[in-house]
Order: C-alpha cells, then structure tokens, then sequence
C-alpha cells in the first residue's frame, strides 16, 4: 500500500467521515496532502550537495471550512506532516526536523476551496511555531492529549502566528503616514560600473529570492514568484521588475495593507541597494550583489 493510500485510510474515519454531521463535505485531506506535497517539491532547495525540503507548510481556508474542520485540525495537521515526511524521505530529501503544518482563514478563499503556502523556516522557528500550536489546541506537549488526539471544539486558527519582531527602523523612526509616491524617477538611480546580481532577502523568514530581470510577482498566493507566508500580505501584493534604463522598479499592486520603502508608503519607486521593504508584517530587504 503506497503512502497516499495509508493516509487516505487514516483519514477516511476522522475527518472524511465527519461529512454527515457537519452538513457539507469538508476539504478532501488527500487534496491537502498532494498539495503540500506538490509544494514540498517545488520549493525544495539545494544546498552542500543535498536537496532541502520545506518544514512550514500554512494552509490557507475559508472561514466556513475552518468552523466545520477546526475540531479536526490537531489529526489533520499530525497526519500530514507524518506523511510530508516519509514522501521526503522517499524522495531523498532533508528536513531541517519534524515538518509543521498550521490552518490559516484566508477571507478571499470561496467554500471548498484552499491554498498551500511551504517555506524554508529555521528549526529554532518552527519549534516556535509548533508551541504556539499546541498551546492553540490546547495541547500540552509531553502531557495531555497526542497531537492525533480526538477533535476538540473551539480551537482553530483566524489569524496567522505572530511574525518575528521587524527589524529596527532608521534613527528617527519611519513615518507611516507619509504619503505614497506616486511616480519613481530615473534621475534618482544611478548604475554602478559593472552590473551586480539582485536580490529580495526576506529577513522575518530568512530566505532569498534571486531577480532574473523580468517581471516577478510578490504576494502571499502559491503562484507568486516571490511567496510571502503573511496573512497580512495580499494575495497579489507588489511587483519587481528591471527597466530599459536598468533600474529596479517597485510596484504596489492595489495591496489592501500598502508598500513602504524604507518607511515610507510607495505606489512605484526606483530601489537602491539595501532599501528596506515592508509588505503586511514581514520584512525584506534589496540587495545588489
């Protein structure tokens, strides 16, 4: 029996069997499987002659599925980060540890529908994270219930686990309220002698994303180039692309929660070489190397 089929057996009496007395069919836990699974592949990374999977995988639902599913969640989540890690290993690929899996409401999402966001995260972080979980579930780890315990109601997710503080802004402070910036001008970029690499370093998640030129989406949205696991983050946040002239142009794309570069609200500006970028409640930083 393959490892899908094992998982699907386990969950056919917990969550799928729950149908009836919920009064809709819930979210397929083999469907969320495959796609953190999916993800697990695409976000992989390699590093010192090994391929890295992912350990932090949020699973974006709907409002109405999280109130039916919420009770289901702590054997859900157990479930799927048993089998994420038996399909790295299967695959040859390293875990910096135990994988976590977390539910996140996601307002935009219709009924039955859901997202998968994976992400490299330090160990140190997710262990973080998974503290915040039990203490959310009302599990006490080493004691009180297993992680697969029986549903318990009134636990669930409505907003993501808090972010890691931001990092220190500029002497003085940065001004919030100032007003967006309309246009960027080119005057205000100047090209260096010898072109160098460009970068987002996303420093709340300790990740960095290579800038091929073209333009590349930000958001929290799987299909982003550039992945932001912020609920505070909107779907389809901010593009980045690279102009004739060779400046890094930097675009809100209607975000609910706004742009700022360094402090300041943008609606399109010219980056320079360590400008600092707030998107929800992460942060990042441009870097030309």
């Amino acid at each position: 029996m393959g490892l899908l089929s094992k998982f699907e057996g386990k969950m056919e009496d917990t969550v799928e069997g729950a149908a009836d007395r919920m009064g809709a069919a819930p979210l397929s836990p083999v469907q969320i499987a495959k796609k953190a699974e999916k993800q697990m592949r695409r976000e992989k990374m390699v590093g010192a002659g090994k391929q890295y999977a992912p350990t932090l995988y949020t699973v974006l639902v709907n409002a109405d599925d999280d109130r039916r599913l919420l009770g289901y969640y702590p054997t859900l989540a157990g479930e799927t980060e048993t089998y994420l890690s038996a399909k790295a290993a299967e695959q040859g690929l390293v875990m910096d540890g135990q994988p976590l899996v977390r539910f996140i409401v996601d307002d935009d999402l219709r009924h039955g529908k859901f997202d998968v966001i994976a992400e490299m995260v330090a160990s140190p972080l997710v262990e973080q994270l998974r503290q915040e979980e039990y203490a959310r579930y009302g599990i006490r780890p080493g004691g009180g219930p297993a992680r697969t315990a029986a549903p318990q109601a009134g636990y669930g997710y409505q907003q993501p686990a808090p972010a890691p503080a931001p990092a220190p802004a500029p002497a003085g402070g940065y001004d919030y309220q100032a007003a967006p910036v309309d246009e960027y001008v080119e005057d205000d970029y100047y090209e260096d002698d010898e072109p160098r690499q460009a970068y987002i370093y996303d420093i709340t998640n300790d990740r960095a994303f290579t800038l091929p030129g073209q333009a590349e989406t930000i958001g929290r949205e799987s299909k982003n180039d550039i992945v932001i696991p912020d609920i505070n983050v909107s779907r389809v946040h901010a593009e980045i692309r690279q102009d004739e002239s060779g400046a890094w142009i930097l675009t809100d794309l209607g975000s609910t929660n706004g742009t700022f570069v360094n402090g300041r609200q943008i609606k399109s500006t010219a980056l320079h070489d360590a400008d600092r970028i707030i998107v929800g409640t992460t942060n990042l930083e441009f870097q030309l190397i």
